[in-house]
């Protein structure tokens, strides 16, 4: 009987020594795989990060093209009233010696102010 005891105690050191050994690769397993998701969670508020300063990047871009767009259309829209003005004054010259020839033609003339 104090063989079988012996056996016995044995036994159950075995057994507690392979709990042990189950219970610690279960820490290292828990270990890793809590490293694994701090790991996870970092590169996603990093990407989270990345993102928010792309849309503020692409948010300021947008502005400063529309901007660009805003002057564009300020400066040719000032082009085109000069240009308009021009061919307007040109167009009202030429009538003006029009008229005038016509008034030749007729044998009448009118008084211009030299200055």
């Amino acid at each position: 009987m104090a063989q079988t005891k012996e056996k016995e105690k044995k036994n159950m050191h075995t057994i507690t020594q392979e709990l042990l050994l189950k219970e610690e690769q279960m820490v290292e397993k828990i270990a890793d795989f809590t490293k694994v998701i701090r790991s996870w969670e970092h590169d996603r508020a990093a990407g989270l990060q990345l993102a928010k300063m792309e849309d503020i990047s692409f948010a300021k871009i947008k502005q400063r093209q529309q901007a660009e767009i805003k002057e564009e259309l300020y400066q040719a829209n000032k082009q085109l009233m000069t240009v308009r003005r021009e061919a307007l004054r040109h167009r009202l010259s030429i009538e003006h010696l029009q008229y005038q020839l016509e008034l030749n033609h007729l044998g009448k003339s009118f008084y211009t102010e030299r200055l």
